[in-house]
This record gives C-alpha cells, sequence and structure tokens, in this order.
C-alpha cells in the first residue's frame, strides 16, 4: 500500500492543523507498521479534483465489485467523484486493514444499504472488522471498527446549501425533537444555529447508519441528541424513544465549516433484515470487558488521504501515466 512522503522546508513556519497532519500520518505509520490492531479514520477533499475521463474510467475498472455502474448514474460529476472515492476509500481500507488484495474484495449492502466486507478473512484482532463511507460536499469520509459496529456522517455549512437558515429548518423540521429545536435556536446568531443543528443532523446520520436501517428509521427525531462539553470537546449522548441508549459512544470533530461525526456501538445494535452482514462478523456476542474497553477506546485521528493514496501499488504507473497526459494536453 501506497503513502507518499512528506517533505517541507525548515525555512517556513509550519501551522498547527499542518503539525496535526504530520502526527497523525506519523501516528497511522507506527500503527500500520506494527501488529496491533488498527482503526482508521480517513478523509479525502475532492473539491480540487478534476479527473479525465481516462482518470475516471481507470478508477473505475480498479473496483468491480462495488456496483462501480452505479457511480456513472449521478447526473452531476461532483456526485460522480464523490461516489468513486467512496468506493476507493472502501477498497484501500480494506486492503490496508485485512491484506485482501483489491481484486479479491467484494462489497455487499444491507436492505438499509450499509455496506458491508463479503470477503472472508483471517485477521483474528478484526473479528467484526465493518465500516461506514460519507460523502457531502468536498469531503468524503471512511471509518473503520474491529469490534464495534461504526457509522459515520459529514455534514456540509449553510455555504454549501441553497437555502436560508430558516428554509432549512422549515424543510428539515422532523430531524430533530422539539427539546433539540429548542437547543438549537437559543444559539443566537444564525451561523451559530446552523452549526448546532448540523452536528445534531450529523450524529443522528452516523447512529442511523451504524445500525444499518437508514430511511427505515423514520422520523429521526426518535433519536433525540445532548451534547455536553466544550466545542473542542464535545460529548453527545442519545436517547432512543425517549430510553437513553449509554452503550452508544459518538464522537464529532468540525474541519473548514463541516462537521463529521462518528458512532460506535455493540454488535447487537444492527437492523440487518436478511442477515448477510450480520454472519460476517466473528464475534456478535462479547465480553463485557471487551465490549466496554473498544466502546471507550479514543477516536483515531483524521488523516487526509489524496486520491493516489488510495491506490494499489500495482495500479500507480498506469495512474501516473495518465494523469500526467492529462496535464500535458492542459497545458
Amino acid at each position: 500500500f501506497f503513502f507518499a512522503s512528506i517533505f517541507f522546508s525548515t525555512s517556513r513556519m509550519i501551522d498547527f492543523d499542518e503539525l496535526e497532519e504530520l502526527e497523525a500520518l506519523a501516528e497511522e505509520r507506527d500503527r500500520l507498521s506494527s501488529d496491533q490492531p488498527i482503526c482508521l479514520r480517513w478523509v479525502v477533499d475532492v473539491s480540487a479534483w478534476e479527473p479525465s475521463d481516462e482518470e475516471f474510467d481507470f478508477l473505475i475498472d480498479l473496483v468491480p465489485s462495488d456496483n462501480p455502474d452505479q457511480v456513472k448514474k449521478y447526473k452531476l460529476r461532483d456526485d460522480q467523484k464523490r461516489s468513486l472515492v467512496g468506493r476507493l476509500l472502501t477498497h484501500a481500507a480494506v486492503a490496508t486493514v485485512l491484506g485482501i488484495p483489491y481484486r479479491e474484495i467484494s462489497i455487499g449492502r444491507t436492505k438499509g444499504r450499509k455496506p458491508f466486507l463479503c470477503t472472508p478473512h483471517n485477521v483474528d484482532w478484526a473479528p467484526n472488522f465493518n465500516f461506514n463511507i460519507s460523502h457531502e460536499g468536498r469531503y468524503v469520509a471512511l471509518a473503520t471498527e474491529n469490534l464495534c459496529v461504526v457509522g459515520v456522517d459529514v455534514a456540509a455549512p449553510l455555504s454549501e446549501r441553497n437555502q436560508s437558515v430558516p428554509q432549512l429548518f422549515a424543510n428539515l423540521d422532523t430531524v430533530c425533537s422539539p427539546r433539540e429545536w429548542n437547543d438549537i435556536r437559543k444559539q443566537g446568531s444564525e451561523e451559530q444555529q446552523m452549526g448546532a443543528f448540523q452536528r445534531r443532523w450529523s450524529l443522528k446520520e452516523a447512529f442511523v447508519k451504524a445500525r444499518g436501517d437508514g430511511l427505515a428509521f423514520d422520523p429521526l427525531s426518535r433519536a433525540e441528541f445532548t451534547i455536553g462539553g466544550p466545542l473542542d470537546a464535545l460529548e453527545p449522548r442519545v436517547c432512543v424513544d425517549g430510553q437513553a441508549r449509554p452503550e452508544w459512544n459518538f464522537f464529532l470533530e468540525e474541519r473548514d465549516g463541516y462537521w463529521f461525526s462518528v458512532s460506535r456501538a455493540p454488535p447487537k445494535a444492527i437492523i440487518d433484515a436478511v442477515g448477510k452482514f450480520t454472519r460476517t462478523l466473528r464475534r456478535r456476542s462479547l465480553a463485557l470487558d471487551d465490549l466496554q474497553k473498544a466502546l471507550a477506546a479514543p477516536n483515531p485521528t483524521s488523516v487526509i488521504k489524496s486520491v493516489r493514496d488510495l491506490l494499489p501499488a500495482e495500479a500507480l504507473r498506469k495512474y501516473d501515466e495518465l494523469v500526467d497526459a492529462d496535464c500535458a494536453r492542459r497545458q
């Protein structure tokens, strides 16, 4: 698996965000070079990525088992890009964590459209390996877990939407409970209210995406969140249909006005009507100590990836040739 080397000049200042990214990459490399369990948090910014048709088709051919025809069914190129990068993230994560070659990776989906790995593996420390993908606006995000079930969501800022705050809130009235709307509207400015709404909406999406029932969980206001703690260390908790669910754990992270949410829950939280996903989990019943340890583990630092970072080593030479040829045509 390819990781780009990072070089920087000691003659310029490194800002905090860049230093944090470098530390995250170093942390990831340390984990990948050891035999310790790996949980991933990867993010790709697709806003500046403008692939040629040849590059796009080459990348689609790398993920033949993940319903690639669906990618081109989207009418807008930006939707196609996000969809394709989500599939590349999935394959790269499976290859990284489990060592399964791209061509052997098979992806299925539950009735609620939650993706899961169908290919068997023998990695003992990842008996319940599962992943989730989310994309909105400029970002595509991935999260993986080895014991708990995981969900991830990206919520874009108001600047990415063609609605005012009052219009958005009116159109999404059933997303939040009356208590949540009261908390949101107490925030002051419209920008602050939008941030409070983004956080709750993203948490709810991460919640249902971990469960796997998707749109069948309706309305989203059934999952009511309270969010404590300071803005840089938020502590979300959830009640479902009025009942506290302390077995669920949530993490929130802000980046460029976007809010990223990750949810963790016991395997028993899965809603899988057909049962195919559930059967891929080798430890559906976890000892209480193991479960509590997995749920309480720190959320791994998010690592920014490029499209090239997601490709198998054997595809890099051809990919670089395509990119170089496209650059030459544009000059």
